[in-house]
């Protein structure tokens, strides 16, 4: 990740924030999203493994006006969930574990993440995208 290219589009989100937060264009409502997945993401790495589908269900309903389950397979995560709890649960966790304010550390928990999902992709649903 270029981080003076990821510095320009914070830039450019900043200067045009009242512009796309305005009663026109109603943004606001990605950040209350937003707030409610970190909450609800904290409590479902907290519930017992038992739980952790059916709580990360729970985020995936409250965020599927912004994560959309057809560009976005969040609701596959959910079904992976159901068919191995802890293992996803520790995906997330490691996801989320403290990247020191590395972007490269943070792209490689992003990458790590990516490629275990991609194995449970194929250990249960081969072909599957």
């Amino acid at each position: 990740m270029n981080d003076n290219n990821l510095q320009q589009i914070f830039s450019h989100y900043t200067e045009k924030f009242e512009y796309v937060n305005n009663p026109e264009h109603n943004e606001c409502y990605k950040w209350q999203v937003a707030k409610e997945f970190r909450t609800l993401m904290d409590r479902a790495l907290s519930e017992p493994v038992e739980s952790f589908a059916e709580a990360l269900n729970a985020v995936n309903l409250a965020t599927k006006n912004i994560i959309n389950n057809f560009t976005q397979p969040f609701n596959g995560l959910v079904k992976m969930a159901q068919k191995e709890p802890e293992t996803v649960q520790q995906m997330f966790r490691d996801l989320y574990s403290d990247d020191e304010g590395s972007l490269e550390k943070q792209e490689q928990l992003i990458s790590d993440f990516f490629k275990k999902s991609y194995e449970l992709v194929d250990k249960y649903y081969s072909g599957s995208y």
